[in-house]
């Protein structure tokens, strides 16, 4: 009895495993558009092709919240089939989160283009840190953003407001939300093809797991 409860954790652990690389398998695939312009344009090509590459991202929220729907009922050992999962976080309120990441994309190219204008065209020194601020929060907020996505029903408007707010009220989480991607970021850049395998899960599972007691929190109000 003891080997074949030692047998079951094991599986059990392998079942979790494999969960995790068809999750991120799945965001690969709906990340199609971004893999595209990394292969055929490049990174060294953001700034001059920024456009275009916001507009590759699109497709990113809905299947970023899909991992951060997923990796949550792992937490929760609520977990399923990995498809089934992943679809129904992928396809809940899926053109709400596409308006969602449009509007985000559209404030940070705003910010960055007048970054670069009140930078190198007309200098103006404290609009340029007053738009770099607004830049960073457009970036910071992403989290937040696409974790409450995934897990409220809520306008877009009130999706906004709460994910800047927890972005400024909860310091903590929002270096530790920082981190995570940095950490994703450096394993990127040191190796690619490895890296590509689990990064979103990863991403999605530490977002996740240093997140769950806010989201008592908002549940609990």
């Amino acid at each position: 009895m003891e080997e074949l409860f030692n047998i079951e954790k094991v599986l059990g652990f392998c079942e979790k495993v494999c969960y995790f690389f068809a999750i991120n398998f799945l965001f690969i695939i709906s990340n199609f558009p971004i893999l595209l312009f990394l292969l055929f344009i490049g990174t060294d090509q953001i700034r001059e092709c920024l456009p275009l590459f916001l507009l590759c991202l699109v497709p990113m929220a809905p299947a970023l919240s899909a991992v951060m729907y997923t990796m949550n009922r792992l937490i929760h050992k609520t977990e399923g089939k990995a498809w089934k999962d992943y679809k129904k976080g992928y396809c809940s309120d899926f053109l709400q989160k596409i308006g969602l990441a449009t509007c985000q994309l559209l404030i940070i190219l705003m910010c960055w283009t007048n970054i670069e204008f009140f930078t190198l065209q007309f200098r103006v020194f404290p609009l340029t840190i007053v738009f770099i601020l607004l830049f960073a929060v457009a970036v910071l907020v992403t989290p937040n953003l696409y974790m409450l996505a995934s897990r409220y029903k809520m306008k877009n408007v009130q999706i906004a407001k709460t994910a800047v707010t927890l972005l400024i009220a909860k310091p903590v989480s929002t270096l530790g939300n920082t981190v995570a991607l940095a950490i994703i970021l450096v394993a990127f850049e040191l190796s690619a093809g490895t890296t590509v395998l689990f990064m979103g899960s990863v991403y999605g599972f530490l977002v996740m797991f240093m997140n769950q007691n806010i989201m008592q929190e908002l549940e609990t109000k």
